[in-house]
């Protein structure tokens, strides 16, 4: 499972590079990796962010304070995603132009398309199946339990 702590700590440190790096005098092709980085770790977060307002009724019901105080962090999260995804748009728009960051931003959107489709799908994938497992065991017990007391009563 994605850690939203360890994928914000993530995107901070690359953003925090992104800067140094620019700040340097570094070009913005050369700074292009840790933006990649940045990238990769912001989806995280906002991916995080999504899933976090899909809460099940049960979780809702059983662990209300908890989902609340998480879908606080998360909304915190988004925004320090999004005002460090400004800077960046910003200095890709002062390197390339209104044409370079077009460019850009399609070529972000391929691949978070893509980024979804394998390592969320299969993140999904994974819990849905270890919740499925662990119906299995609940529903196995339960009926053994079931069995045990019934046998006890007519016997």
């Amino acid at each position: 499972m994605i850690d939203p702590i360890t994928a914000i700590a993530g995107a901070s440190k690359a953003f925090a590079m992104v800067q140094g790096m620019v700040q340097a005098g570094r070009s913005v092709e050369d700074t292009m990796g840790q933006i990649a980085s940045w990238y990769g770790h912001a989806s995280d977060v906002l991916y995080q962010e999504q899933k976090a307002t899909k809460v099940s009724p049960f979780r809702k019901v059983v662990f209300s304070k908890s989902v609340e105080a998480e879908a606080v962090k998360a909304f915190a999260r988004k925004k320090k995603i999004q005002e460090q995804q400004k800077e960046i748009m910003l200095m890709i728009r002062y390197a390339y132009g209104d044409d370079g960051l077009r460019e850009f931003r399609e070529l972000k959107r391929k691949i978070v398309e893509e980024r979804q489709d394998t390592v969320y799908k299969q993140q999904e994938l994974k819990e849905n199946m270890l919740l499925t497992l662990f119906g299995v065991v609940f529903s196995i017990i339960t009926f053994g339990l079931v069995s045990v007391v019934v046998k006890e009563i007519k016997g």
